[in-house]
């Protein structure tokens, strides 16, 4: 696995950068071809003092040779060009082949909570996802945590399909059952996945084909209420 570090030092206007970054730069980020998988932190903690980076963006790659063609790709150019849009120290880019080791020791049960939980407010918005949890009743409580462990912690952390590819897949499915709650929450995260509203329209229409007219229809119009709130439509 090869990985990737982005780190910004502290921008002239912290608001400005937080903005336009998860607004405009994490969705063209998150479209360079051979990206496994990716994250960010405004969170960066120093050891003995304050830190000296704002931002911390990490991707994974399956080889240096993936991350070269990626940034000499039309997005990678796109996605290099638009660095000085909201950083304006600049970034340091770090690249290296990780070797694997052995899981650490812990609460598998816990692991898979907190990477399921990173993963849920990465798609759905920090307040969207704490939310969800903070609503959560005796009863309903085990469904969220066995979501939260199974469904994001294990099988959206695997590696070898990436976000994206699942977004797509999850809508295409959700049309199929005809579950509007989850294909409009989906949506949103398809967004944030790095999908286009042009891309979303394709999986719909695609689904629709195999799923039927009614069911596509329904899903255009649960996806145009979602893009219409997103200010995409």
């Amino acid at each position: 696995m090869h990985k990737v570090l982005v780190l910004y030092p502290a921008p002239k206007d912290p608001a400005h950068f937080k903005k336009y970054y998860v607004e405009k730069h994490l969705p063209l980020a998150a479209q360079l071809p051979g990206l496994i998988s990716s994250r960010y932190t405004f969170r960066a903690e120093g050891v003995g003092a304050a830190s000296p980076y704002f931002c911390i963006w990490e991707g994974e790659f399956a080889d240096a040779a993936s991350f070269g063609a990626a940034m000499g790709s039309p997005v990678g150019q796109k996605v290099a060009a638009d660095v000085p849009n909201y950083a304006s120290g600049g970034s340091t880019v770090l690249h290296f082949d990780a070797q694997p080791g052995p899981p650490p020791a812990g609460d598998s049960k816990s692991d898979t909570l907190s990477a399921g939980m990173a993963i849920r407010r990465d798609m759905f918005g920090v307040a969207n996802a704490d939310q969800v949890l903070e609503k959560a009743t005796d009863f309903t409580r085990p469904l969220q945590d066995l979501v939260t462990r199974y469904c994001f912690g294990e099988v959206w952390a695997r590696s070898l399909l990436d976000r994206r590819t699942r977004s797509m897949l999850t809508m295409a499915i959700l049309v199929a059952l005809n579950k509007p709650n989850q294909l409009k929450g989906h949506v949103r995260g398809a967004v944030k996945n790095g999908l286009s509203k042009d891309e979303i329209r394709e999986v719909l229409l695609h689904a629709m084909i195999y799923a039927g007219v009614p069911a596509g229809v329904d899903s255009f119009n649960h996806a145009t209420e979602v893009l219409k709130e997103l200010g995409m439509e």
